[in-house]
């Protein structure tokens, strides 16, 4: 180890120790970490504005409650516990949430209430040119309200993308105009609460039902609706409608809606296909709950015409329940489409007190494609269908917890029994220890894929891809005002390609500054060994680093609070394409400020 490694070791590592713990989190990705994703991730961008603003924005008791139920992560027990709750101090000592709920609610500082709510954020980051992100929410007595400008590095226009809606509330309907969702079902149709991941966490998002119509706050310009939407509360249930006239990225390619998901506007090729395609939409939901049990219809309609006056129509139509018996839930959801092709996406959850289980089925046919089609999948492309078992399993003992999941799935290209197309096993155990201030955390995963076809009966199958990854962190609390983290990954691909990777992490309190740092190194073959940690983020960031040759990264990400209504956050992050810091150093930073009234 060279002199400059034992520098910064001895630097992140110095620190006063013996000072009591605090249950609390202090960022986003402190929280992601405790709830169990990895930096492969993919977490919605709502979660993220949301708990952001939860721990770092003082809000009121019905706004708290109101924000936690819509975070789409949250599993359906804490769901229930938090909807049950009439303030945040009686969730503190309910003993029935999990232990990444409880850090969460410990954070959140609650005020009364204010008639006028305002939320600015603003973020600046220098890296590959310059991209800006501002936006306002607020609400004012029954109104709520939205405005998003972002601009991607080498767009010329500052709003190159921009979003707003308004939205009414009332006791028994709600009305909305503008940028909007309606997330209803498990995201056959129209969307779906949470993402598609897959991993030791998908037993608490994949039975979340679609929380119905609401204000769209993402940063992604292909997803949302223009247009009107509201919901009716009425003896007979809920009825949600979404009315849309929305531009689009893209072309009509062979009765195919070709999308650009990128939102990059840079290259002659990017702007020629900018607002090409011109969507009319009409969704009608209707929801209602019997005793224990849910049932939901959504019915949906869809026009798509470019430039030259080509259109693509479709119809899809959908039913979505869920339930309850003893200490088992149950939930999916069927859809037809306009070719006649039937998706099923469903499941059954166990538990008790020491065990949770989750096991569930898909089936989505090849070129089965909806409205806002985003189920829980292995491929995402446009004509990719497949069909697959999942089980994920969480295990309590004392201060133990033990995960473990594993996904068996095929793409379907030929339905002959006899085949197998592009097949892919996955699993993985992760093991779990608290207590008072320590935290230690080992997994292993593991996937073998087959990329051709072959006889798989009663052949036994060949598989063209294997890659295993493990990983280690221990956290130690030493303070309220600090802890540090150290981490180590590793991948190996097909027994070839292989990377390791090691990251030392503080975070560091002083009276209105909070700093953390982190130091990476990584040793790596080539792209196949590559390795993941989470980046510095900004607020409404949850970017990974991948590393994919030798390299070092030292960062910083500071934030600075003068008082309650306003916060300046820095990052600085320095890289060398080297494990001894040798050549020049590329330098990255960003600059953030939140204001709220």
């Amino acid at each position: 180890m060279q002199f400059q490694h034992i520098v910064i070791w001895i630097y992140l590592t110095g620190l006063v120790w013996g000072s009591p713990s605090t249950d609390k989190i202090h960022s986003v990705e402190e929280w992601f970490t405790l709830l169990g994703y990895d930096a492969e991730s993919t977490i919605p961008e709502e979660d993220l504005n949301s708990i952001q603003q939860l721990i770092h924005t003082p809000v009121s008791n019905a706004d708290a409650l109101m924000i936690l139920t819509d975070i789409s992560v949250l599993s359906l027990s804490d769901l229930k516990n938090i909807s049950s709750s009439k303030d945040i101090e009686s969730l503190k000592s309910n003993e029935e949430l999990s232990t990444a709920v409880r850090f969460l609610i410990n954070s959140i500082n609650i005020i009364n209430y204010a008639p006028l709510k305002l939320l600015i954020k603003e973020k600046i980051s220098f890296h590959n040119g310059v991209r800006h992100d501002w936006r306002a929410i607020g609400s004012l007595e029954n109104f709520e309200y939205g405005i998003l400008l972002e601009k991607d590095p080498g767009e010329q226009n500052i709003s190159d993308h921009n979003s707003i809606y308004l939205k009414w509330n009332s006791t028994k309907m709600n009305l909305i105009a503008g940028d909007h969702q309606l997330v209803g079902g498990y995201g056959l149709i129209s969307w779906r609460t949470s993402s598609a991941h897959k991993g030791f966490a998908t037993l608490n998002s994949l039975p979340r039902q679609g929380k119905g119509i609401t204000g769209y706050r993402s940063s992604n310009e292909y997803w949302s609706t223009r247009g009107l939407g509201g919901d009716w509360q009425t003896d007979y249930g809920k009825f949600t409608f979404s009315l849309g006239r929305t531009y689009q990225d893209g072309s009509l390619n062979e009765n195919e809606i070709k999308l650009d998901k990128t939102g990059i506007h840079v290259t002659p090729g990017d702007l020629f296909i900018q607002n090409q395609l011109l969507e009319y939409s009409a969704t009608v939901m209707w929801n209602n709950n019997f005793h224990s049990n849910h049932l939901g219809l959504i019915i949906n309609s869809q026009n798509v015409i470019d430039n030259t006056g080509e259109n693509i129509q479709r119809q899809s139509v959908s039913i979505f329940t869920s339930g309850n018996w003893n200490e088992w839930y149950w939930f999916g959801e069927s859809a037809l489409n306009t070719n006649k092709k039937v998706a099923f996406l469903g499941g059954v959850i166990f538990k008790n007190k020491l065990l949770k289980y989750l096991l569930s089925i898909r089936h989505y046919p090849a070129h089965f494609r909806t409205y806002r089609t985003q189920p829980f999948a292995e491929w995402q492309g446009q004509n990719d269908g497949e069909k697959g078992i999942f089980q994920n399993v969480q295990l309590k003992y004392g201060k133990h917890v033990i995960f473990l999941y594993t996904d068996m799935v095929e793409k379907i290209v030929d339905n002959s029994f006899l085949t197998n197309n592009n097949i892919k096993y996955e699993s993985g155990i992760r093991w779990q220890w608290r207590y008072n201030k320590h935290l230690i955390h080992a997994q292993l995963r593991k996937s073998n894929q087959l990329n051709t076809t072959q006889m798989y009966f009663p052949n036994n199958i060949g598989y063209d891809i294997s890659r295993t990854t493990t990983k280690g962190s221990y956290q130690y609390k030493a303070t309220k005002y600090f802890d540090i983290r150290w981490q180590v990954n590793s991948t190996s691909y097909n027994n070839e390609s292989k990377g390791v990777g090691f990251e030392t992490q503080f975070n560091w309190k002083i009276q209105q500054f909070a700093i953390r740092g982190s130091w990476i190194a990584a040793q790596i073959d080539d792209f196949n060994g590559r390795v993941y940690f989470w980046d510095l983020n900004l607020p409404g960031e949850m970017r990974s680093v991948a590393i994919s040759q030798n390299k070092q990264l030292l960062g910083f990400r500071v934030q600075m609070k003068p008082n309650n209504n306003y916060r300046l956050y820095m990052r600085w992050r320095s890289s060398w394409n080297s494990i001894r810091f040798n050549g020049t150093a590329k330098q990255s930073y960003a600059l953030a400020i939140q204001i709220n009234f």
